[in-house]
C-alpha cells in the first residue's frame, strides 16, 4: 500500500524547485514554496528503495538567471 511522503527542501533564494527520481520516470514533480523558504511535495509511494534529486532555479551569479540547475549541471558547469 503506497503512503504519503513529504520531500522538503529549503532554499529561500531560489525562484522554483522540482523533484525528480526513478518514481517519476525522472520526469519534474513540481514543488510550492512556503513563506519560510522551504519547497515541499508529498508524493505517494509503496515500501521501497528510490533515487531522487532536486532541481532549482538558481540565482547564482555563474549561471544564466533563472536557470534550472541539478547535482549534475553543477558538475557539468564546474568541470567535475
Amino acid at each position: 500500500m503506497a503512503s504519503p511522503i513529504e520531500f522538503k527542501l529549503f532554499a529561500p533564494y531560489n525562484k522554483g524547485a522540482a523533484l525528480i527520481g526513478d518514481f517519476s520516470n525522472w520526469e519534474d514533480i513540481p514543488m510550492q514554496k512556503d513563506k519560510e523558504g522551504f519547497f515541499r511535495v508529498t508524493v505517494d509511494l509503496e515500501d521501497g528503495v528510490y533515487q531522487y534529486k532536486f532541481r532549482v532555479q538558481s540565482k547564482s551569479w555563474f549561471f544564466e538567471p533563472d536557470q534550472w540547475v541539478s547535482d549534475r549541471s553543477l558538475c557539468n558547469q564546474c568541470g567535475w
